[in-house]
């Protein structure tokens, strides 16, 4: 038993999708600007000068956060693209 939608449900459905469409491109330019604010408001270092600092000090959680920021805004980039495509007919 196949079910349809109505073209209310297929209009919130849309909707939905180009909100998260809009909230994944504003993570994709802003998320990067994310893990330096919490590592200025931490006191982290934001500068690199050796490598020692960069292993022993607390500078490669920074790298760490910033990897992990664009990971997060490649998923979320995937993700709206396999919605749109499963949505489309």
């Amino acid at each position: 038993m196949g079910t349809t939608m109505t073209e209310a449900e297929s209009k919130q459905i849309s909707r939905r999708i180009a909100l998260l469409e809009r909230a994944s491109a504003l993570f994709d330019r802003h998320g990067a600007s994310v893990p330096f604010a919490i590592a200025f408001l931490n006191g982290w270092p934001t500068e690199i000068k050796f490598y020692p600092e960069l292993v022993v000090g607390n500078a490669w959680k920074v790298l760490l956060s910033l990897a992990l920021y664009q990971l997060a805004a490649f998923a979320l980039r995937r993700a709206v693209s396999f919605a749109t495509a499963d949505f489309e007919p």
